[in-house]
């Protein structure tokens, strides 16, 4: 059994509370100790409709979930890619950061309508040819002020 209330976690030899075998997970809906293991495609689909389901481990490492409403749906399709379709391919982004962790970085720092359109961009120039003229980097540009 995996703790999933405060009181249940136990301390690790450092002293840290120990989460279970979830610890660092993208999503624990398709886990299966933790979702009871529901598969891909239904997995996502509450996540999609209801992101107030999947409460604890639902924060994406890459960036805080973005302000607005549109840009928050816009990351949700992000992960729901990062957690069932980019398992199933090899990795192939030529880019540093990957294409999706700089998806939900442009959605956090710059909103739905300039992140999109940073989105799309990178989506064009996603090849390896264009990533060498780059250096193989690519950030996020800093919002505007």
């Amino acid at each position: 059994m995996v703790p999933t209330r405060k009181r249940d976690r136990k301390k690790n030899a450092n002293g840290e509370e120990d989460e279970g075998c979830c610890t660092g997970t993208l999503d624990t809906l398709t886990h299966p100790c933790c979702g009871g293991g529901i598969s891909g495609q239904t997995a996502a689909l509450p996540f999609l409709l209801r992101p107030s389901l999947t409460v604890g481990h639902s924060t994406d490492p890459a960036a805080p979930p973005p302000a607005g409403r549109v840009a928050a749906a816009m990351c949700r399709s992000v992960r729901h890619y990062r957690v069932t379709v980019s398992p199933t391919r090899p990795p192939c982004c030529p880019y540093t950061p990957s294409c999706s962790t700089y998806a939900v970085k442009a959605l956090h720092c710059h909103g739905a309508l300039r992140g999109g359109r940073l989105i799309l961009m990178r989506l064009l120039r996603c090849r390896p040819g264009a990533a060498r003229r780059r250096g193989f980097c690519d950030p996020v540009p800093p919002p505007r002020r």
